[in-house]
């Protein structure tokens, strides 16, 4: 007697999705096969394409940064392909998309207006940090607003960086905007600081010639010569080492030597943000000075600055995390011009993210690395 052999091809969940999960911190990562998720309702799943590797994918993992629920999926820089999307959505099945990442409570007035990073209750669903994110197949956006479409003209291992260094880099820059905008109509020889020339400077750097007014000079600090030489590629006027064997007095020397008749930097954005780099820049900003806080490298390492010099030479200090929505537009915006390159890209696989995560703690990568899934 013979029998007839169900088709049960369609009787379980597709099992394609892979996920690299942060089981344990400071220990590799555990590769999982998981079920391809769909949309909830008002969000969207994204099949990654890219997902870049960021300095705070390295805290989280070594649970130096707060809040990072048991097994998540790190990596919160995202571009890809929207699969499924709630109906109402502007975007479709189909489009390439980069995720905004940083999302809020969803319902008060600051994340209607994308100012999400400012959600007046405090509430943070942060894809890739407290929610799962990018070094997976597929993630899922709890509000298909987060989405925002990359122009044909942008390549996506590049959309990838801009929801995350690219926009933190163009936020701090817009932050100095006013304040070098006020110095350029009292004098004509101004210049403003980047420090740090690794993925975020190279970006600084760049995003200071588009949207400072012409003449500002760009001066790049860094330790690293091969990096200033990156920085140079990127179209700064000046390069100043900060050497790790010259004297403190040695390197506000030579800084305040390539800074011009004002005999310091009118603004400056910090991109390490070690106590260092911060006190640094306090004796090298002009009066009226602005100074723009980006990096995380310094932890909660103190700072210390000189409180009447700070208050007589009336400086300016500014953190910048992130950026808004509207801003990630407007990046990409400028992006689609092509006037802007972007950092060095390197691609890795998903399974050797870890390793990759590493050797950006070990200061190894140049410029950006990034995920190809």
């Amino acid at each position: 007697q013979s029998h007839t052999v169900p088709d049960l091809t369609y009787s379980f969940p597709t099992m394609a999705r892979r996920s690299m999960r942060c089981v344990e911190f400071r220990k590799p990562f555990q590769l999982m096969k998981e079920e391809v998720p769909t949309a909830p309702k008002g969000g969207a799943v994204v099949k990654n394409v890219f997902a870049g590797i960021c300095h705070t994918d390295v805290h989280s993992a070594d649970d130096e940064f707060p809040g990072i629920p048991p097994k998540t999926v790190l990596g919160h820089e995202m571009a890809g392909t929207v699969v499924d999307i709630d109906p109402s959505a502007e975007h479709k099945v189909g489009d390439r998309v980069a995720v905004y990442w940083h999302a809020g409570c969803r319902n008060c007035s600051r994340c209607d207006a994308g100012e999400t990073t400012a959600c007046i209750k405090d509430v943070k669903h942060w894809a890739g940090i407290n929610e799962d994110g990018g070094f997976s197949d597929y993630v899922v956006i709890a509000d298909h607003r987060q989405l925002v479409k990359v122009p044909d003209a942008v390549a996506m291992d590049v959309a990838c960086l801009l929801p995350c260094s690219g926009i933190t880099a163009y936020n701090g820059v817009c932050t100095l905007v006013p304040t070098v905008q006020d110095f350029v109509k009292h004098t004509d020889d101004c210049a403003v600081l980047v420090v740090g020339a690794g993925g975020l400077g190279l970006w600084g750097v760049q995003f200071c010639k588009q949207l400072l007014p012409a003449g500002v000079r760009v001066i790049s600090a860094d330790v690293d010569d091969e990096k200033l030489s990156a920085a140079r590629d990127a179209s700064c006027d000046e390069a100043v080492v900060w050497g790790k064997d010259m004297s403190e007095d040695d390197i506000v020397a030579a800084t305040k030597k390539v800074c011009g008749s004002l005999g310091g930097v009118v603004a400056a954005v910090d991109f390490v943000n070690v106590p260092a780099t911060f006190e640094r820049v306090e004796k090298v900003l002009v009066q009226g000075g602005m100074h723009v806080v980006v990096g995380l490298l310094g932890g909660n390492a103190p700072a210390s600055v000189p409180l009447m010099p700070y208050v007589l030479l009336r400086h300016h200090t500014s953190g910048v995390l992130m950026g808004s929505l509207q801003q990630l537009k407007d990046l990409f915006a400028l992006m689609a011009k092509g006037n802007v390159k972007p950092p060095p890209i390197t691609h890795h696989p998903l399974e050797n993210v870890y390793d990759v995560m590493q050797d950006l703690k070990a200061g190894k990568i140049k410029g950006r690395a990034v995920i190809k899934l």
